[in-house]
């Protein structure tokens, strides 16, 4: 794996081509958010006296960089990530001095006016935001505190972080892997409950104080109050008729733009409310029409190696692992997706014309029973998107294993926003 060192001592004047852009996702708390000072919505560059920063997106715990991260300049402070599910729809940042991070996190801005600045540091749901200065011709190194993405909400509100629910099981244990990311305190492999700084509710933890997976779906507001929910494998508790009984709320959470993740065994949470996207394959354990155990092709786990087709994902493992791309090596499966099938049923983006279009980020190899399938799977519905992976997290270890960087992958890259934009100058 290349060293954080090298991330951080490598920096280059770069301009990222990829990602996510800023988003009118919520009120401005300053009058005049844009990078000029005559409170309008135009750039004053100008012939101005100038100089140019440069850093690097990292991830909560530092020690992996962020991809795609939307970096910009304020003279107030920038909007604030609403606390509830929203349309999330990029911005025109044309008018701004942004740019977004590289595979490695390495970013630069040039032409910046001297003075003083407020620059924010976004990826999905993940906000900071820090006071920075730049003098006639500098080229400053913005301190990598001011662009690590934060591990908790600050109270003065610079610092946000995503409301995620996780349904907490094994052997899917999703919450050790957002432990990985930052948002807990780990112990080897394990979260140390009570640290973490997401909600977990019980569903087969045996972890005292923690709410029933109920509580989620109390009502519509509860439910909507999360930017992302995790239905890991395992969680099964509530029943079936739970899920029946809750299908709507499902779907108008996931409408208004709530962000599903879902894996291997317990692929009722989306194939009943969102049947039509996802054609899995025969249940080799059905107890009916409805089981559980959706698209379950074996009775124990099963490995394979995995090829990255999604560009951004290739060049980011590239960075953060040394195994290969077209050999990445997938744990604990169970499950099998046959075909993504695209529906013309008016609730995909506008941009494929209301086209609902599944997408393949990771795909089987050859010779295996995944050959060809896809094994991590979003699709938008609406504004929001569903996550289902065939795989879960891998095993609890002190390090993230390559599974589980996909995995870290997609899920922040479930975050961004929609839209057509213009890539900075």
């Amino acid at each position: 794996m290349r060293s954080l060192f090298a991330i951080l001592t490598g920096l280059c004047l770069v301009v990222a081509f990829w990602g996510q852009i800023g988003c009118d996702d919520g009120d401005r708390r300053s009058s005049d958010g844009d990078a000029d000072t005559d409170g309008d919505s135009d750039s004053d560059t100008g012939d101005a006296i100038t100089g140019a920063m440069q850093g690097v997106a990292l991830a909560p715990t530092g020690a992996f960089p962020i991809p795609g991260a939307l970096i910009y300049l304020t003279k107030g402070d920038g909007p604030e990530i609403p606390d509830s599910i929203f349309c999330y729809e990029c911005e025109d940042m044309t008018e701004k001095k942004w740019t977004l991070s590289n595979s490695d996190g390495t970013w630069s801005l040039t032409d910046v006016p001297v003075g003083d600045w407020n620059i924010v540091v976004r990826k999905g749901f993940f906000q900071r935001q820090s006071a920075v200065s730049i003098s006639e011709g500098q080229v400053l190194d913005v301190p990598a505190e001011k662009t690590t993405l934060p591990a908790d909400n600050s109270p003065d509100g610079l610092d946000q972080i995503p409301n995620y629910a996780v349904l907490g099981t094994y052997p899917d244990e999703t919450y050790n892997l957002l432990g990985k990311i930052g948002m807990g305190t780990m112990a080897g492999g394990e979260i140390a409950w009570g640290t973490e700084t997401f909600d977990i509710f019980d569903d087969d933890i045996s972890a005292a104080g923690y709410p029933s997976p109920t509580t989620l779906f109390a009502d519509q507001a509860a439910l909507d109050h999360y930017h992302m929910i995790f239905l890991p494998c395992s969680a099964d508790s509530v029943g079936l008729d739970f899920v029946d009984s809750h299908v709507s709320m499902i779907q108008n959470y996931v409408s208004g733009g709530g962000k599903i993740y879902n894996s291997c065994c317990v692929a009722y949470w989306i194939e009943k409310p969102f049947p039509e996207y996802l054609d899995f394959a025969p249940n080799s354990n059905d107890d009916g029409a409805y089981a559980w155990d959706i698209g379950r092709i074996s009775g124990s786990t099963l490995a394979t190696t995995g090829t990255v087709v999604d560009q951004g994902l290739r060049q980011w493992m590239e960075v953060v692992t040394s195994v290969s791309v077209d050999a990445v090596p997938f744990v604990n499966g169970y499950a099998r997706v046959d075909a993504l099938i695209e529906v013309d049923d008016n609730h995909g983006l506008d941009d494929d014309n209301g086209v609902v279009k599944p997408y393949a980020w990771v795909t089987g190899s050859a010779g295996d029973v995944y050959q060809d399938a896809s094994l991590m799977t979003t699709y938008n519905y609406d504004c929001g998107k569903i996550f289902f992976s065939v795989y879960e997290t891998s095993e609890n270890t002190a390090v993230i294993t390559p599974q589980e960087f996909v995995l870290i992958y997609i899920i922040l890259e479930v975050g961004v926003c929609e839209g057509d934009y213009t890539p900075p100058e």
